[in-house]
């Protein structure tokens, strides 16, 4: 039988968790005559097992009362008569039920010794658990019932402690009121323990409170920009079924938008207007026009010369201008992105243009091109429909110049799951690309552009990890003849094959590396961290381009790299030798190669 005297001892062991937890204040010791001796120093030997000596000598006065250098003899004698009662409490409050505690005070040695001796038995565990939730009509709802059952954390067979009973409820409420019923509340819980077959039953009723759902949206600290572009973001509607996930997207939206330099959103339950809960948004808007000058260095393109203009709000319209000139060695452009502000659908739309002129592996080319985008984002899927004009210009060494046109619609789905975009420790990128263009329409060489990339990074540990990436690429054509060579494929360099000189592995034509149909790479890098910003990798890359699978011949390159993690993301610098031309290099490369 289930003794019920324990159920008020299971409700009096949250204090005592506390206290052994250190949140209790410490009690004054007794009060004695001003004329009683001192008490020695005095040390205390806890013989329990190791899983339970913190938390005893957390929850004891005892312990508590040791360095404190002017306590009298009675009042070590008075704490060590609280020792039993307290080391049951701490014991209890962990699922020890039926334990024989026995303290002694040597007071024949100096320094005074306190023995305390803990058999703690067995464990009780929980044998038996009934969750009943009530709903707005006060009726049981069985399907919410049993979904706080499939994810209730303290299950039969788990060792019953206070901290973990807490901690399960606390987890079912906050299912419940994060999830429609943000006024759900806990009406009664019972944990009856049965010391003498080391059992727990519990019980635990809720009440969910009104079925809220979304009321009006108001915003607030808006100067500039219309009400529209937060609106827009919000991902429900007026009378959707409450819940808290769509409020935290909508203020990671606001925040990702770059409109605002801060965004808080909420829906206290105190302006509840009957079953629907008004929600209320407010920012602090960014600065609308930006400068930023830039310089830098990478392996792949030489040193980097930058500005950049940006405007959040074009023409007063909440339109966001995105401008660049960058200057490379190997490579120079100019660029503009104007984007329009999210649409009530989720979607992005905006246009970009931009004038490319590099000179790589003896390749000229010069290349004006003018797009259309829609993006939309949903969770860590990104997509992106687009329509792109490309007008080239190539010249090999000292040859004659040759011009490529294409229109190609196209577009490309990615998905993000990494644990931080600047310096990623776990997860996956997996992106995919397909597009073209025709004779028909405005280009010169029928084509389709298939491509496709994989990032993986595996921790191995608190220090060590493994980075594994690879890309392969397509275009289906009768000929590379009239396709643009930035819709080909050329390898080597940081993010591809490292060892090589950047886009050097491809095809020769003329003394001049120039882009193949065919693209395959793969790498794999192990870092081990000697500090928390520091490490050392080894990697191996291999792969190549060519003009078909059948030709092409991947090549390896492999070597050791510093790594630093900078407050502004990675840098990697690397000693990568590639096998195929017997050289070394030194590579450097700020960021993440994506």
């Amino acid at each position: 039988m289930f003794r019920a005297e324990w159920l008020l001892g299971v409700a009096l062991m949250l204090p005592s968790l506390a206290c052994a937890q250190g949140a209790a204040p410490r009690p004054a010791p007794p009060r004695t005559a001003a004329s009683a001796p001192r008490a020695s120093a005095y040390v205390v030997d806890i013989q329990a097992p190791k899983e339970l000596r913190d938390a005893l000598r957390r929850g004891l006065d005892l312990e508590r009362w040791k360095d404190y250098g002017d306590l009298r003899q009675e009042q070590l004698r008075s704490l060590v008569e609280e020792v039993p009662g307290q080391a049951r409490q701490v014991l209890e409050a962990l699922g020890y039920f039926s334990p024989r505690v026995e303290v002694r005070l040597d007071a024949t040695r100096q320094p005074w010794r306190v023995l305390l001796r803990v058999q703690a038995g067995e464990p009780s565990r929980v044998v038996a658990v009934q969750l009943r939730v009530l709903g707005p009509e006060g009726t049981p709802v069985e399907a919410l019932q049993s979904d706080l059952l499939r994810h209730w954390s303290l299950g039969d067979g788990s060792v019953f402690d206070s901290a973990n009973w807490q901690s399960a409820k606390s987890d079912a409420l906050l299912r419940l009121s994060t999830r429609r019923y943000a006024a759900a509340r806990i009406v009664a819980s019972r944990a009856l323990v049965d010391p003498a077959r080391h059992a727990v039953r519990l019980s635990v009723d809720f009440e969910t409170g009104p079925d809220f759902r979304f009321g009006p949206l108001s915003v607030h600290g808006l100067r500039r920009y219309p009400e529209s572009v937060v609106r827009n973001l919000a991902p429900w509607s007026q009378g959707d079924p409450y819940a808290q996930e769509p409020l935290l997207h909508l203020q990671q939206r606001l925040q990702d938008s770059r409109y605002f330099r801060s965004a808080t959103v909420g829906a206290p339950l105190s302006g509840a207007q009957g079953d629907q809960l008004p929600v209320a948004v407010n920012v602090i808007e960014q600065r609308a026009q930006r400068l930023g000058f830039g310089v830098g260095y990478s392996s792949n393109t030489g040193a980097r010369t930058q500005v950049d203009y940006g405007n959040l709000d074009l023409f007063g319209q909440a339109l966001r201008l995105s401008s660049s000139v960058k200057l490379e060695t190997l490579q120079q452009s100019l660029g503009a992105t104007l984007q329009f502000p999210r649409r009530h659908d989720g979607a992005n739309y905006g246009i970009d243009a931009q004038v490319l002129h590099s000179d790589i592996q003896g390749l000229t080319t010069r290349s004006q091109s003018l797009g259309l985008q829609r993006r939309r984002s949903d969770g860590p899927i990104q997509t992106i429909q687009s329509l792109q004009f490309i007008n080239e210009q190539q010249q090999l060494t000292g040859g004659p110049v040759s011009s490529n046109m294409a229109l190609m619609p196209g577009y490309t789905w990615t998905r993000r799951r990494l644990d931080s975009p600047l310096d990623p420790t776990r997860g996956n990128l997996l992106s995919a690309q397909i597009g073209g263009g025709a004779r028909a329409l405005l280009s010169d060489q029928n084509f389709l552009r298939l491509y496709v990339h994989v990032l993986q990074y595996l921790p191995l540990g608190p220090d060590n990890q493994l980075i594994l990436r690879g890309e392969l690429g397509q275009v289906l054509s009768p000929s590379a003849d009239g396709i643009p060579q930035q819709e080909l494929f050329r390898a080597g360099g940081i993010g591809s094959v490292r060892g090589y000189p950047y886009q050097s592995l491809g095809l020769v034509q003329d003394g001049a590396v120039v882009g193949g149909r065919a693209l395959f790479t793969a790498g794999v890098e192990g870092v081990h961290w000697v500090l928390p910003r520091w490490g050392a990798a080894l990697f191996v890359d291999a792969g190549n381009a060519a003009d078909s699978f059948r030709s092409l011949h991947p090549v390896l390159g492999y070597g050791v790299g510093l790594r630093w993690r900078s407050p502004v993301g990675l840098v990697s610098v690397n000693l990568a030798h590639g096998r195929a031309i017997g050289s070394t290099r030194l590579e450097f490369n700020a960021g993440v190669s994506f």
